[in-house]
């Protein structure tokens, strides 16, 4: 590990961190000094375990804990992870979630509108899908930069947003 000798913080950029059990140790191993941490990427949550919120609980956090919500399938896991998260004292609050926008805004929509139903307290950030050539629409642009970044989910689902604005896609 490679560490600035002015700096109490810690920026890592691993988001497979908790899928070694090496990853976990280094973790571990932090949570016995004075860095606080961030991991600027989303953890990947089908890796959360009461072991793991338990290393997580111990950390010094600069500012969030942060996963990324990529597919419906990982829902139940934001909700072991939340009831985890309470049990060990840790702020459902601190909990930063990406979510990848794809062009099926309907599923981006349901994982928005799930993950608000398991906590309301949940920092969510729509990303429109930048990938080898793949350049968002103008959709994913809207439902990422001004439906979720503006809190709209919170109030309403996307197709009721849209029905609203008069945006036909």
């Amino acid at each position: 590990m490679l560490v600035r000798a002015d700096s109490q913080k810690l920026v890592l950029m691993d988001n497979n961190i908790l899928s070694s059990d090496y990853g976990i140790r280094q973790l571990a191993e932090l949570t016995d000094t004075d860095y606080m941490i961030d991991i600027n990427q989303g953890m990947d949550i089908i890796c959360i375990s009461e072991d793991v919120v338990k290393v997580l609980s111990r950390i010094k956090w600069i500012k969030y804990i942060r996963f990324s919500c990529d597919d419906g399938y990982k829902l139940p896991c934001f909700e072991k992870m939340a009831e985890l998260f309470q049990k060990h004292g840790i702020a459902l609050s601190r909990v930063f979630i990406y979510v990848l926008v794809r062009k099926d805004l309907e599923a981006a929509d349901y994982r928005v509108q799930q993950l608000h139903k398991i906590c309301k307290n949940f920092n969510l950030y729509a990303q429109a899908e930048r990938n080898k050539g793949i350049e968002p629409t103008k959709a994913q642009l809207e439902f990422a930069q001004r439906y979720v970044y503006r809190g709209s989910y919170k109030k309403e689902t996307w197709s009721k947003y849209c029905k609203r604005l008069g945006l036909e896609f």
